[in-house]
């Protein structure tokens, strides 16, 4: 299973000491970022113990006390609460996060902002751990939580059902730290930005990632890559670690030859196309042996391939039914490999494969067999999870916005699927669509 662990896993560093920590600012001040995350994370519950010292003395008041005369509970203000760190993708800002727990005990609560958009669904995975402790930690000596919320620019603002607000919100009533990671700047996120920290975090120097991959190559004891050929990588990744460390995976694999210039130079454009030709092959497969096949094969990314998966579904799959079992299975995939993560047991890696590979491409059933070409598309979440439009859909989605206050996901993932749904049931239903909103010939394609 040695083989099988992505490198970006096998060596995430454990502790801030082991890693090589990227320059970081704050309101354009150099700072060190280990002391100031350590600090944040001290005075943190260094205030929070005086607060809910004086909320008991409140609340002692209150009960005996008449209505008018009650007191307010404390609240801790955001800027001690919750902590923001933004840079580029891949340059370990969640690495920086996790070995900051490992080294001060505590247990990363994880979520990911571009798959909890919606303040419902923000509210259910975060509410109850930001306000309480759990059962367990009162039956057991529990670690300290540390709230990590990921990807916080991926949220559309107050538009998409009051998530911005909803963070606001839990921010002043947690009981736990709560650190946040974007990788960019965005405007809608300008309240979250005015009540908290922003810290900018910077990519690595190169001399710093040259030593990172030279530790690396050591300890899988390979020997066949040049200085010049490292350089080569880092400076074609533009700063994304993640991405070094990826391509050297990927290319230690294979065969090299002496000169590895070109190989190098491709690897972004025969990725891509290898990947195309894999999600096509894999939605033929009549057997999980011939879906471990194709993963076994193939050196991309295991997450960059689930995302694939995931976007390309409803491309070759078309029954409801069959289409309900492939989400359900990449689902279950996606709750494993939080496992993996949790708990480093990279045993559960194979279920995780077949879960969205094996079990995705298995679940046509009554869909009919594929015939003619389809076309792969990208995946709209991109390695820096960036949601993007087609251009035909963002003209679509203006049209819906000046009839109804609806974002960008909700259009896409809500209202353009219920009128495809219509428009296919007769082509009275699609014209009267067509005509109430004015869709030109490309954007009536979308709802065919």
């Amino acid at each position: 299973m040695s083989n099988k662990i992505p490198w970006v896993e096998k060596y995430r560093p454990q502790s801030l000491k082991e890693m090589a920590l990227s320059s970081a600012k704050v309101s354009g001040h150099r700072i060190k970022l280990d002391e100031e995350l350590t600090n944040f994370i001290k005075n943190f519950y260094i205030e929070i113990k005086k607060i809910n010292e004086e909320n008991r003395k409140i609340r002692a008041y209150n009960r005996t006390a008449i209505e008018k005369d009650q007191k307010e509970e404390l609240k801790i203000s955001p800027e001690k609460a919750a902590i923001l760190l933004e840079g580029p993708p891949g340059i370990g800002k969640t690495s920086i996060v996790y070995a900051l727990a490992n080294d001060l005990n505590m247990e990363v609560i994880e979520t990911n902002a571009s798959d909890t958009r919606t303040r419902k669904t923000i509210e259910r995975r975060l509410k109850e751990t930001t306000k309480t402790r759990g059962i367990m930690d009162f039956i057991t000596q529990s670690k300290d939580k540390l709230i990590l919320i990921d990807e916080i620019d991926g949220l559309y603002g107050v538009q998409d059902r009051g998530a911005v607000p909803t963070i606001l919100e839990l921010i002043e009533n947690t009981q736990f730290p709560i650190i946040m990671c974007s990788n960019e700047y965005k405007t809608s996120l300008q309240p979250i930005y005015n009540k908290i920290q922003r810290v900018e975090v910077h990519p690595l120097p190169e001399n710093e990632m040259l030593k990172i991959t030279e530790k690396i190559l050591e300890k899988e004891k390979i020997s066949n890559l040049t200085n010049e050929d490292l350089e080569l990588i880092i400076d074609k990744n533009n700063g994304d670690l993640r991405g070094v460390i990826n391509d050297l995976q990927g290319i230690s694999q294979g065969i090299m030859e002496k000169d590895n210039k070109e190989l190098i130079l491709s690897l972004h454009r025969d990725s891509i196309e290898e990947i195309f030709s894999l999600i096509r092959e894999l939605f033929q497969v009549t057997t999980l042996t011939e879906a471990r096949s194709l993963t076994d094969k193939s050196d991309v990314d295991y997450n960059f391939l689930y995302k694939w998966i995931n976007e390309n579904l409803p491309t070759f799959l078309k029954a409801n039914r069959d289409i309900a079992n492939a989400y359900e299975n990449l689902s279950l995939a996606d709750e494993i490999f939080g496992r993996i993560r949790k708990t480093q047991y990279w045993g559960l890696l194979p279920y995780f494969y077949d879960l969205f590979a094996g079990g995705v491409a298995l679940s046509r059933k009554e869909t009919p067999p594929i015939k003619g070409f389809r076309r792969v598309i990208f995946p709209r979440y991109s390695t820096g999870s960036y949601f993007s439009l087609t251009t035909a859909e963002k003209e679509f989605a203006e049209k819906i916005q000046k009839i109804y206050e609806i974002s960008p996901i909700e259009f896409l993932q809500d209202l353009l699927p219920f009128l495809k749904t219509l428009s296919t049931s007769s082509r009275k239903q699609l014209k009267i669509i067509s005509d109430w909103l004015e869709l030109d010939a490309k954007e009536k394609k979308l709802l065919k």
